[in-house]
């Protein structure tokens, strides 16, 4: 978590340091879940055969050498290698946290409260990042936010020890043809969305990067319908509950990551904020994160999940509606609705992850928390890729002064559409 605030605080330095345009600064935004979007079917694969301590342990060393590389680059194509090992170390680790703390700690009561207090202690990074990195990046440059995170993973690695493991099981060969398709149409759709902001490409290149990733996407359906451990285990939607919770995951997380990228932009470039303001800024959206863990087990003492769920989108869209009027606001006021976007995606994070692990056991729940990290991720690469391009294109087109506080607004229609989608199913 602090690698990733702390870069979206350093975006715009990197920026000028590097000399990479918006187009490349959404590439380094979004390489890093890309990679671990395609690798974290396979980090379940190795969870289920060798046991998710060992995974995470392996993870942590793997993010650690990314981080030591990112910290050595001197141009933007070596900094996208280095994000792209950290991905798959990022692969390796996030869905066997949530695996390792089912196999640790009982259902019930207790699990709702551990789950509570680990997004509480893990958010201690989303402080860190914007209010040290942002100190930090303007003190002794971007490099030092990358070796600070070193030691500190290396520790982690070490301390898994302590950890019971998880239940092993033989699982079949690695769908290799899934791996190749789902980072084909992946990478294919982000570079058209991209490309749709930036304007610069021929539009029958654009549009067929759009037909190519919607037909490279068609058969990586067809492939996992008949791979024997197939990289999205359709077996998982055969839940209802998690047949309409995945793909708002994958829906929430990309309006929350994209508007993540677009808020550090806007304050830098658009009310051109210090590095150290943007930092206090991107706290006060995080600072919600750590209390949404414990408000979330006190919630469920008094609604359903669902209607948790329903009440935190609510709170999304208000807080966008906010951000897309920011222009007319005073630059204090903006704490009010960063903040209220930060506790209310954190809620959604801990609603979607105990419901997972309440809904499935044993190896089953390697399969279903790695499909969980999946949405996540891919949400993630849509997000950054289409929202920022949705703000260029808005800006190219006059629609508005800021290109930002449009994409703000599609984001919280998204986000509305979703709730009403959802309202008749889980209420």
């Amino acid at each position: 978590m602090f690698d990733q605030t702390s870069l979206v605080v350093a975006l715009a330095t990197i920026g000028r340091d590097l000399n990479a345009g918006i187009a490349g600064l959404q590439w380094l935004s979004a390489i890093m879940p890309l990679m671990a979007a395609t690798a974290i079917p396979v980090s379940g694969t190795l969870a289920a055969r060798y046991g998710a301590r060992v995974v995470l342990r392996t993870g942590l060393i793997v993010f650690a050498c990314g981080a030591a590389l990112a910290s050595l680059s001197t141009a933007l194509p070596a900094l996208l290698a280095a994000r792209a090992v950290q991905g798959l170390g990022m692969a390796l680790i996030l869905p066997s946290g949530p695996n390792l703390l089912g196999a640790n700690i009982p259902a019930g009561p207790a699990r709702q409260r551990t789950v509570g207090y680990w997004i509480a202690v893990s958010s201690a990074g989303l402080f860190l990042g914007p209010l040290v990195g942002g100190f930090v990046v303007a003190q002794f440059g971007w490099r030092v936010t990358f070796i600070a995170l070193v030691p500190l993973t290396l520790i982690g690695a070490a301390t898994t020890t302590l950890l019971h493991d998880t239940a092993r099981a033989k699982p079949g060969p690695l769908d290799l043809a899934g791996l190749t398709l789902v980072c084909l149409s992946l990478g294919t759709l982000a570079w058209a969305l991209i490309e749709t902001g930036r304007g610069n490409a021929p539009t029958v290149f654009v549009v067929g990067g759009y037909v190519l990733a919607a037909g490279l996407f068609g058969l990586f359906l067809l492939v996992e319908r008949r791979a024997v451990n197939p990289v999205l285990d359709l077996s998982v939607l055969g839940t209802r509950t998690l047949r309409v919770l995945l793909p708002a995951v994958l829906i929430y997380n990309a309006v929350v990551n994209g508007s993540s990228f677009v808020v550090s932009m806007y304050l830098q470039e658009g009310r051109q904020v210090s590095t150290e303001l943007a930092g206090v800024f991107i706290l006060i959206a995080n600072i919600g994160m750590p209390l949404a863990g414990p408000l979330t087990t006190a919630m469920r003492r008094l609604a359903r999940p669902g209607v948790i769920m329903l009440g935190s989108l609510a709170a999304l869209v208000g807080s966008l509606v906010l951000l897309g009027f920011s222009e007319i606001l005073m630059l204090p006021v903006l704490a009010l609705p960063l903040f209220v976007f930060g506790l209310a995606a954190g809620v959604l994070y801990s609603i979607d992850t105990v419901t997972v692990l309440d809904t499935t056991e044993g190896a089953a729940s390697a399969t279903a928390t790695a499909t969980l990290a999946l949405m996540r991720q891919v949400g993630t690469v849509i997000g950054i890729a289409a929202l920022a391009s949705t703000g260029q294109l808005a800006a190219s087109l006059g629609v508005a002064p800021r290109g930002e506080t449009v994409a703000f607004l599609v984001g919280g229609l998204v986000l509305l559409l979703l709730l009403l989608r959802l309202r008749p199913r889980i209420t």
